[in-house]
């Protein structure tokens, strides 16, 4: 069966990318859309949010899911040791930040991070606010420009497939459904 995406408006789709290890933070508190100074990632997904006209949000393990605009400080908190205050944060800051029924779905540029146990909290949060993920990316940046061609093709209706075949590793796409 063919999975079918979209025509999605892009007032409905939310753009997220997943945060970095100390190494790639600012020095003291800065807003969370530029805190993390050596993860191009951010910078690639915040700029594509901003040409798209999508909100753009950051899943960190320290502060939960925080808005672009958000003054955050360093951490150092891996999502492996730490995965129930992880879990904590994350269920109480995405129905925070995303709300009931604002968005439809979730593009998650997932790049390096541990994208299973990031899935494992992630996916019921989601579908309990009623939105759909749709998730992709490799270490290395791979896929990141790809990003404002994959959004665009989503608000206009495309297959699974059609998404897979502009990205030079489709094995790492993925969708989850909302349970409506």
């Amino acid at each position: 069966m063919k999975v079918q995406l979209g025509p999605c408006p892009v007032s409905k789709i939310v753009l997220c990318s997943a945060d970095a290890g100390p190494k790639s933070q600012g020095s003291g508190r800065d807003e969370a859309g530029f805190f993390f100074k050596g993860a191009a990632w951010v910078g690639a997904v915040r700029n594509a949010a901003a040409i798209l006209g999508c909100k753009f949000v950051i899943l960190t393990t320290a502060h939960g899911m925080v808005n672009s605009s958000d003054v955050i400080e360093r951490y150092d908190m891996h999502i492996i040791p730490y995965r129930s205050q992880v879990a904590q944060r994350w269920e109480r800051s995405i129905p925070q930040v995303l709300g009931r029924g604002r968005f439809s779905l979730m593009v998650f540029y997932a790049g390096g991070c541990p994208r299973e146990l990031y899935m494992d909290l992630l996916i019921p949060i989601l579908r309990d606010l009623g939105v759909s993920l749709i998730t992709f990316g490799r270490p290395n940046m791979y896929d990141i420009g790809k990003l404002e061609e994959f959004v665009d093709l989503i608000t206009k209706s495309i297959t699974m497939e059609g998404l897979a075949s502009i990205l030079k590793h489709p094995e790492e796409l993925e969708f989850i459904p909302a349970l409506t």
